[in-house]
């Protein structure tokens, strides 16, 4: 057990913390989540998953224009051509084929037309855009046969081809007459070069392409592509569940009745949303006792039940008569000491390992935080984050930034201290409260945490030190 005589740094108690958390963590289970599933922002893969189809599936247009043969275009000296119109082709259509000798209009993302080499933007016809032409209406379905099928122009979905020796039906009436032309403007020889606004199958991603590694974190946009490529699920790595005790015989929940010397628990609370914001799953659950042998019974029912990763507890780890998790947890993997760092001295930290009947459970990581609300949460934010950000992409990091004191202050000399500022300007910050652990309030006034080093003893104002962001607050002006 570790000398409280002793304090550790700052440091040395983040790399005790990451220890304990890596030999726990390490052991998550792999779960199949449906790609509709909320929340999946910022899970870890749990598998390598490569794409089953190309991405995009099939060469399409990349502009409103007219899909054609570069050899069918010859501009005069005025960048001017013609070519005669033969169809219509939309996003979703099915196959067409270009006739040689000819031009057919195509939507952005449409199929191109089999044998056209390049698309030309609507912009260099002498029209400039599908506004100015008079769309047809939907057709009316032609009775039901396997041979018919609806024309479609521009926005309906099968290809219109102003030729009608292709369909059983008749076409719906349209401006675009058979030996209607589009006549083009501009030309350039860029506008001319092969696969112009062509967006080609696989140019995105091929088939066999890497979508996700194990640990690559989910966003967004590997989301979608997830979508993009057929998928409906994922396989993650579940998510680091946490188990918060509260204790003690004088701490009650939240709305009960309290008797003199009994207070509400605030700490629960505190470190289950502020676990969540590390990425974690968190749980609560009560154990009212200051009996240790009563308190590692229920401990070990509340991990066969909730089979957590890590425990966090608050309070109960000095040096009192009642001390329960110092008491019940000492000696059983769980270690006590003191860190150089106010508020938030104390500190427990280590593994427990449970037997759950039939399973064959790994150990459980152990964080004993001390039970006043503002060093459970300077804590939470000065050990525990820097912790678990560094195993992986889950946990955020702390935000850092540099701010000016717009006061003088002193701090014991050996002690990293964390005072509550809040902005005043745009870099400048004042205290909240002193650096008493009991005001709750004046945390929750703070938008960040000043750091002030061990060999900082005096601070004159117009000092400039790092602090430790908790809102998102700044003043300006």
């Amino acid at each position: 057990m570790s000398s409280d005589s002793q304090r550790a740094s700052v440091e040395t108690h983040i790399q005790r913390l990451t220890d304990v958390l890596g030999a726990a963590i390490s052991s998550r289970a792999v779960e199949t989540v449906q790609l509709a599933t909320s929340g999946l922002v910022g899970r870890l893969a749990a598998e390598t998953v490569t794409a089953p189809i190309p991405l995009p599936g099939f060469d399409n247009s990349q502009m409103d224009g007219f899909a054609v043969r570069i050899h069918d275009i010859t501009p005069d000296d005025a960048g001017r051509a013609t070519l005669p119109l033969v169809g219509a082709v939309a996003a979703g259509s099915d196959h067409a084929e270009l006739p040689p000798g000819a031009a057919m209009a195509v939507m952005t993302g449409a199929p191109i037309p089999e044998g056209a080499d390049l698309v030309i933007p609507v912009e260099k016809t002498t029209a400039g855009s599908f506004d100015h032409m008079e769309l047809p209406e939907e057709p009316e379905a032609a009775p039901e046969a396997p041979h018919h099928r609806k024309h479609r122009f521009f926005g309906y979905k099968a290809p219109l081809l102003l030729s009608t020796e292709l369909y059983q039906t008749e076409p719906a009436e349209s401006p675009l007459e058979a030996g209607t032309s589009v006549e083009f403007l501009g030309l350039t020889p860029a506008d001319l070069e092969p696969g112009r606004f062509i967006r080609r199958a696989g140019s995105d991603i091929a088939v066999g392409d890497t979508l996700l590694e194990p640990g690559m974190v989910l966003t967004p946009a590997r989301l979608g592509v997830l979508a993009a490529c057929g998928f409906t699920e994922v396989p993650l790595l579940s998510r680091t569940k946490a188990l918060v005790l509260s204790t003690g015989d004088e701490v009650r929940t939240p709305g009960s009745d309290l008797r003199p010397g009994q207070l509400y628990d605030a700490n629960s609370s505190l470190i289950a949303a502020t676990l969540e914001t590390f990425g974690c799953v968190a749980e609560t659950a009560r154990v009212g006792t200051d009996d240790p042998s009563w308190f590692m019974e229920n401990l070990e029912a509340l991990v066969a039940l909730h089979h957590p990763h890590v425990i966090v507890t608050a309070g109960g780890i000095s040096k009192g008569a009642y001390e329960v998790v110092r008491q019940a947890l000492g000696g059983r993997g769980v270690e006590f000491g003191s860190v150089a760092q106010q508020p938030g001295g104390p500190q427990g930290w280590g593994l427990i390992h449970v037997e759950s009947p039939g399973r064959e459970d790994p150990p459980v990581a152990v964080i004993a935080l001390p039970g006043n609300p503002v060093s459970c949460a300077v804590s939470l934010e000065t050990l525990v984050r820097p912790a678990l950000a560094s195993m992986g992409p889950v946990c955020p990091p702390q935000r850092r930034v540099s701010v000016k004191l717009t006061e003088q202050l002193s701090s014991p000399a050996g002690l990293r201290q964390f005072r509550r500022v809040r902005f005043t300007g745009e870099d400048e910050v004042e205290t909240v409260g002193g650096p008493s652990s009991h005001l709750l309030g004046h945390l929750a006034q703070a938008d960040a945490l000043l750091e002030i080093l061990e060999e900082d003893t005096d601070l004159p104002s117009g000092t400039v030190r790092e602090a430790i962001l908790l809102t998102e607050r700044r003043a300006h002006g």
